[in-house]
């Protein structure tokens, strides 16, 4: 089995996502009977998921919005995706303000299994000065909002989905 999981992440912190499920998801499958490998790319480096068993989209959001990496990987390989156990997430709420990303219009892509929101991370050291100008009008702080035992829960939902996917006469 094939798996891949793409995020798009404009600072890095869904890239960390994205492998910290990579590697939660490789070490449980290992464990299990189900031969898996294990692909975490940048979607911006996906040019087709043909190849792949399952997959993992994640993407930052901002302004209420997936970076557009992600959003044109789904667009290009929406057929695809259609064929396919997917599994999508979004991460950039900081604090308790999670509902412009629970609104987000993936919720209702009815082609995937789930929508997982994560939480995000805020580093005002690596934002460009428009950035820095959004985050100091919406008086959001630094921090990380984003918790590994949160992700490793999830990688242990999917490999299981997995696992009984591929142990199920078809």
């Amino acid at each position: 089995m094939r798996i891949l999981i793409a995020t798009a992440s404009r600072h890095g912190s869904t890239r960390e996502l994205g492998q910290w499920l990579g590697s939660s998801i490789s070490a449980r499958l290992a464990n299990s009977a189900v031969p898996a490998t294990v692909d975490v790319r940048d979607a911006a480096d996906v040019d087709s998921i043909a190849e792949y068993d399952a997959v993992v989209i994640g993407s930052g959001v901002y302004m209420g919005r997936w970076l557009r990496d992600a959003r044109s990987l789904v667009a290009r390989e929406q057929s695809e995706l259609e064929t396919r156990p997917v599994w999508l997430f979004s991460s950039g709420p900081i604090g308790s303000d999670t509902p412009a990303a629970t609104r987000s219009k993936w919720n209702e892509a009815s082609w995937a299994i789930e929508h997982k929101v994560f939480g995000g991370k805020l580093d005002r050291s690596v934002l460009s000065r428009f950035e820095r100008a959004v985050v100091k009008m919406i008086n959001a702080d630094d921090g990380d909002d984003r918790s590994r035992a949160e992700v490793d829960e999830w990688a242990g939902a999917i490999c299981a989905a997995v696992v009984a996917r591929t142990s199920s006469p078809r």
